[in-house]
C-alpha cells in the first residue's frame, strides 16, 4: 500500500500544480453538454431521460481523456517500463492509476451535474443525491476499463483513435444501465426501479476492476 499511496500522491500533486486534466475534462464535458442540449431540445416529460443520456455521454468521453492523462506522465521517456521493472506490484500500479482517473472524473462529473441541472432546467433537490450511486458505480467501472485500455493504446501510434474504438463498445451494457438508473433517479422513481440497473453496474465494476488488476502486468510488460 505504500507504493500505491506514493504513486497516487505523485499524480495528484502533478494535477494540483498544473490542473490540466480536470480543466480539460470540464471543458470537454461542457462542450458535449452544450451540443446535446441544442441537438435534443427535450420536452418537459422527456427531460429526465435526455439529461441522463447527456450526462453519461459526457462522462464516457471525458473519462477516456481522464484515463489517458493519468498514464501520460508514465508513458513519457519510458517511465512505465521502469516502473514495471521496479519492486512495485503491478496491481498496485494499476490501482493508483485507476484511483487517479476516478478522482479526475469525479471532480469533472460534479461540475457536469451542475451544468446538466442548469441546461436542462432541472430542480435542485433529493433527485440529485439519488444520482450518486449510479454515477459512482459507472465512474469506477469506466475508470477501470479505460485505464487498462489506455495502457494498451498508449503503446501504439494510433492510440488516440484506438482507445474509443475499444472502450465504448465494451462499456455499452454498463452505459445502458447507467442511463436507465440515472433517468429513474431524476424522474423521482422508487429505488426498486433503480436496483436492477445498479446490480448490472456492480457486476461490470467487479469484472473490469478484476480484469484490469490481472492483465495490467502483462500489458506494461510487453515490448
Amino acid at each position: 500500500m505504500g507504493s500505491f499511496a506514493a504513486l497516487l500522491r505523485k499524480d495528484l500533486r502533478l494535477e494540483l500544480r498544473s490542473g490540466q486534466s480536470t480543466l480539460a475534462l470540464f471543458a470537454l464535458s461542457l462542450l458535449i453538454l452544450v451540443v446535446l442540449v441544442f441537438a435534443l431540445s427535450p420536452e418537459p416529460r422527456d427531460r429526465a431521460e435526455a439529461s441522463a443520456g447527456a450526462l453519461w455521454v459526457a462522462m464516457v468521453f471525458a473519462g477516456m481523456l481522464g484515463a489517458t492523462r493519468a498514464l501520460l506522465s508514465e508513458n513519457e521517456n519510458g517511465c512505465i517500463r521502469a516502473l514495471a521493472m521496479s519492486p512495485v506490484d503491478p496491481a498496485m500500479l494499476y490501482g493508483a492509476k485507476l484511483a487517479a482517473a476516478f478522482i479526475f472524473m469525479t471532480v469533472a462529473e460534479a461540475a457536469a451535474v451542475l451544468l446538466v441541472v442548469l441546461f436542462f432546467n432541472l430542480d435542485f433537490g433529493p433527485s440529485l443525491l439519488r444520482l450518486a450511486p449510479p454515477l459512482v458505480l459507472g465512474t469506477l467501472g469506466f475508470s477501470a476499463l479505460a485505464t487498462l485500455l489506455a495502457a494498451i493504446s498508449g503503446r501504439t501510434r494510433a492510440g488516440d483513435l484506438l482507445l474509443p474504438l475499444l472502450a465504448v463498445p465494451m462499456f455499452v451494457p454498463a452505459l445502458i444501465a447507467g442511463v436507465k438508473s440515472s433517468a429513474a433517479a431524476l424522474a423521482g422513481a422508487p429505488f426498486s426501479a433503480m436496483s436492477q440497473w445498479l446490480g448490472v453496474l456492480v457486476a461490470f465494476d467487479v469484472l473490469f476492476v478484476t480484469l484490469g488488476g490481472l492483465l495490467f502486468e502483462h500489458v506494461i510488460g510487453e515490448d
